[in-house]
């Protein structure tokens, strides 16, 4: 255990320096022409552009313009259209999210941006309420994978990725800016712009959102932004540097059940700067990453009676090196290092926890025929915390193309570092276990995927199965403390399936729905909070040139929650449905109506906090 003072602003110094002196004229391009703008392929899989039709992996590209257009508020609301995928809130905007993929905890669930690693079990915690505020603008490529995936992306990747790229500028300068006015006083300002010549690209996004949701002193505040600079010089090689934040006010009652009124402040900032070279058959890119979390709650301290604050700052430096090497035109070598320098500290702690760690991968490509792929790979890290793992994946795919098949099938291992503070404890609650070990799975799915009609209609379903262990749980100690121990075994096992129907040139119908038993089988029991059903499903009709007309719903089933943290009850089913409209009144202005919850449902998403009312939104955007 090493303790150190973290400097938070390095980071910030570092983007801007970058930002200005890569700030060059150059010449117009066209937007098709732009060297990093990726649409028509999968990137996450093998962390480099694949064609989805020789992917073995389950994952999903979420449609970002087909969201836009049914005016998908958030993150979490569009993550919970995707098969494989679970995003639980607390009730009101801006409280905590949780990501769960294929049943994985949140920390088992690991979110890469720019490159970067966003969380870890550490930052986990934290992390719920940057996600429960998190907007979709700022954004052009999201993805979704699913499986263990701890080969390609290392730690807590157990469950799968979720990868999201800053917007790439090019072409013309465009943009918007909208407001949007509703029910629960809410505010949402949002504007963003890009563009770019044939050398350079560049994109800035800016939104504020403010409700005072549906209970007394629950208001949210949320700031959020972006930018992207980049340039390339030469033959092959492109310099460029990300900076995005995320500043949240939220003033929580806590639950119905158990009343605590509080005051959340947080912050997530992430800032890259990299460089990518790219000859005939070689693909390189050096990437410098910063991010910082943090994390203050105050509240009536039920001890001393007294206003306190609970500080908590987790800072990462990262260093990646990811290569693509193209020896012969049917195989793809992808390897790479990864270096981090992760520091924490929180009100509990005298100074700051330091944990280092690196490691390297190698994932081979091979596509034999036309319609045969196969994928294979190894990891090894080194953590100062833990020592070594390793881990390994492996994949095959065979399209049919005579009747638009895919057969689909993957195995891998993946793991959970521990926390800093579940191995060495702190002053208040937990004792120290420098014995904790990491948590480690093992994972396979089989799937297929089904192209009728044309591809008017596309059927993907699959089966999947992963088994946990060495899971880490807090138990009771002596003198009102907790440990943190390897003590459980679980797995989840299910069902994950999505259809895209395009019934006429102007309707549309998407659809999802994910069976998942997630069981504790140390307690030999259910997981608390995993649904074992969850559909979703989204009609959009373009009804006349200008108007566009739509309808959602959102289901969840079959779920336990602990009722007094020891015995378990079930949580009512909920079905919640949203209805929107929008209307091209001039070539730059667009006029959006939408109402969330229409039925009025009354339910928990998490046991004693209520999901949100009905509500009525109108919003006006500009664009040029």
């Amino acid at each position: 255990m090493i303790r150190s003072t973290v400097s938070p602003a390095r980071g910030l110094l570092n983007a801007a320096c970058v930002l200005a002196a890569l700030a060059a004229p150059a010449q117009l391009c066209a937007q098709s022409e732009h060297p990093t703008r990726i649409e028509t392929v999968i990137v996450s899989a093998a962390r480099t552009p694949q064609d989805p039709s020789v992917i073995p992996s389950s994952v999903s590209l979420l449609p970002l313009a087909e969201l836009e257009a049914a005016q998908i508020p958030n993150l979490s609301v569009a993550l919970n259209l995707t098969p494989g995928v679970n995003v639980g809130t607390y009730g009101a905007i801006g409280g905590q999210s949780t990501l769960s993929l294929r049943g994985a905890s949140s920390a088992q669930s690991l979110i890469v941006v720019d490159g970067v690693r966003m969380n870890s079990r550490q930052s986990d915690g934290y992390m719920r309420s940057i996600l429960g505020n998190q907007g979709l603008a700022g954004f052009d490529r999201i993805e979704v994978l699913r499986g263990p995936q701890g080969t390609l992306y290392g730690s807590s990747a157990m469950g799968g990725v979720l990868l999201m790229e800053t917007t790439h500028g090019c072409g013309p300068l465009s943009g918007r800016v909208g407001a949007e006015v509703g029910a629960l006083s809410t505010w949402n300002l949002a504007s963003s712009l890009q563009g770019g010549t044939q050398n350079l690209g560049y994109s800035a996004s800016l939104g504020w959102d403010r409700t005072a949701n549906a209970t007394p002193h629950n208001e949210n505040r949320s700031l959020n932004f972006s930018t992207r600079l980049e340039r390339t010089f030469g033959e092959g090689l492109l310099l460029g540097t990300t900076f995005r934040g995320q500043e949240n006010r939220f003033n929580s009652p806590g639950s119905r059940l158990s009343p605590d009124l509080g005051n959340v402040d947080s912050s997530n900032f992430l800032g890259t700067v990299y460089a990518g070279y790219t000859a005939d058959a070689f693909r390189s890119r050096l990437t410098l990453g910063w991010h910082q979390v943090s994390y203050d709650y105050g509240a009536n301290d039920w001890f001393s009676g007294l206003y306190t604050v609970y500080r908590y700052l987790n800072t990462r430096n990262v260093l990646d090196w990811q290569n693509a090497w193209t020896p012969v035109k049917s195989l793809v070598l992808v390897g790479g290092a990864n270096a981090e320098w992760a520091h924490f500290n929180n009100s509990s702690l005298n100074g700051a926890l330091s944990s280092d760690s690196e490691g390297v991968y190698l994932n081979a490509n091979y596509t034999p025929t036309r319609d045969l792929a196969l994928q294979a790979g190894g990891r090894y890290d080194h953590f100062q915390s833990i020592g070594e793992k390793t881990t390994g994946r492996a994949g095959a795919s065979y399209m049919i193309r005579a009747t638009g098949t895919k057969l689909r099938a993957t195995l891998g291992t993946a793991f959970s570092v521990p926390g800093m503070t579940e191995r060495f404890g702190d002053k208040t609650w937990y004792v120290e276990n420098a014995s904790l070990r990491p948590e480690s799975s093992t994972g396979w799915d089989l799937g297929l995927d089904q192209q009728l009609f044309g591809g008017r209609l596309v059927l993907e379903t699959g089966f999947f199965r992963n088994d946990f262990r060495d899971m880490i749980v807090a138990n009771a100690v002596a003198g009102y403390k907790y440990q943190y121990q390897n003590v459980a075994r679980a797995h989840t096992q299910g069902v994950e399936s999505a259809l895209l129907a395009r019934l006429s040139d102007s309707l549309r119908l998407r659809t999802s729905y994910t069976y998942t038993d997630v069981v504790d089988e140390t307690a030999r029991t259910r997981v608390v909070y995993k649904p074992r059903h969850t559909a979703s499903a989204d009609l959009q009709w373009q009804a006349t040139r200008e108007l566009v007309l739509g309808s959602g719903l959102h289901l969840v089933s079959d779920r336990l929650a602990k009722k007094d943290w020891v015995h378990l009850t079930h949580l009512e089913d909920f079905t919640t449905v949203r209805l929107y409209a929008s209307y091209q009144a001039h070539r730059n202005l667009l006029l959006k109506a939408r109402v969330e919850n229409a039925l009025n449902e009354r339910y928990d998403d998490t046991y004693g906090y209520a999901g949100l009312p009905v509500a009525v939104y109108g919003g006006v955007e500009y664009r040029f």
